[in-house]
């Protein structure tokens, strides 16, 4: 071996075995690091400074090394044949969390860290990603605004002369939320999961729909305990916000009540007591957006009459399209077979939701 060879740096030469003979040289000279390592104390103040702007308790490191410096740290081990010490990439990780830990008195986490931090060596990036928040919550609405942001259809949300914002200016439940939470958390995506979904005319009474929410990347990680949203008087409101404490393992079924207006009015005195322990008694099957035949269940069924309209209360599993319940479209036995008319819904509104297990 030849000495202008493999001249190191201490540190890249402590890395190595220590049976083999190698000069040891400044750190910009070094045939390994090439001066690299003087970057470190910079890196890591601007690490520190940048996780003081995120709420964690746990965090985690990411490393990109130059390869060009890992091919020639492997080029020189191969050579003296030295095998199982610590590479240059892991030992610069291991410096850097210890640091961290030091000055911010987090714990590392490599499995489930609340943040983590992507650092580049070579170019000097940092990239700091959080993990995401699970919120379950309950939502009311009147008329008019509907549940999820409607993309214009003119221009598929992408923006035009005729939306100006990609997205129809109706109000809705993911769009109010989404800024309001955005703004505790400081977050600027989230992405709802909604159980089950009613139509933009419909109404949601109290106690409300519930639906889950994660939030992506977030800077905080606490949402005030009374936390809600509401719109102005007769607006949407979304209470009973619970922080949970990890992604939801399945999305709970559910048993809901609405009140359908059907018409016409003047055949469904024929909706007598027979005809509906007929139809609470039988399993309600039909055909899914996905072609999948689908087995429910309608436990309750009672009319009213408001004004022109007859107003008909049911209770039935969720998933069960309510409009075609009524239509007899896909769906078998439905309320215009076992009348042997043919009944329209003109508007339905949500009751009340049952989980039957709350995420």
């Amino acid at each position: 071996m030849e000495d202008r060879e493999f001249s190191l740096c201490n540190v890249c030469s402590k890395r190595q075995s220590e049976e083999n003979v190698i000069r040891v040289v400044s750190t910009r000279q070094c045939f390994i690091c090439r001066g690299m390592l003087l970057r470190l104390p910079n890196v890591e103040r601007r690490i520190v400074n940048l996780m003081g702007r995120y709420e964690f308790e746990t965090f985690s490191v990411g490393m990109v090394v130059p390869a060009e410096v890992q091919e020639r740290e492997d080029q020189l081990r191969s050579e003296l044949k030295i095998r199982g010490m610590e590479t240059i990439k892991s030992q610069i990780a291991r410096d850097i969390i210890a640091s961290l830990e030091s000055k911010t008195r987090k714990k590392l986490d490599r499995k489930n860290p609340d943040l983590t931090v992507l650092v580049d060596m070579g170019q000097g990036g940092l990239l700091v990603t959080t993990k995401s928040l699970f919120l379950s919550a309950r939502y009311t609405k009147p008329s008019g605004v509907s549940q999820k942001i409607e993309l214009c259809q003119n221009c598929s949300g992408r923006g035009c002369d005729k939306c100006r914002s990609g997205r129809h200016d109706r109000p809705s439940i993911e769009e109010i939320l989404g800024k309001k939470l955005g703004n505790v958390v400081g977050s600027s995506k989230a992405k709802f999961t909604w159980i089950g979904s009613e139509d933009e005319e419909s109404v949601v009474y109290p106690p409300g729909r519930p639906f889950i929410v994660e939030v992506k990347n977030p800077r905080r990680r606490h949402v005030p305990s009374r936390f809600r949203v509401t719109t102005g008087k007769g607006m949407a409101e979304v209470t009973a916000v619970r922080l949970l404490k990890e992604r939801p393992a399945t999305i709970p079924s559910f048993v809901f009540k609405t009140r359908v207006f059907i018409e016409p009015v003047e055949r469904l005195d024929r909706l007598d007591t027979s005809i509906i322990r007929r139809i609470t008694r039988t399993t309600i099957r039909y055909r899914n957006n996905k072609g999948k035949d689908v087995a429910k269940r309608v436990y309750s069924i009672r009319v009213k009459k408001v004004g022109k309209l007859a107003a008909v209360e049911i209770k039935l599993d969720g998933g069960l399209p309510v409009k075609r319940f009524i239509s007899g479209e896909s769906v078998s036995p439905s309320l215009s077979e076992v009348l042997g008319i043919q009944l329209e819904c003109k508007k339905f509104d949500i009751l009340r939701v049952w989980e039957s297990v709350p995420p």
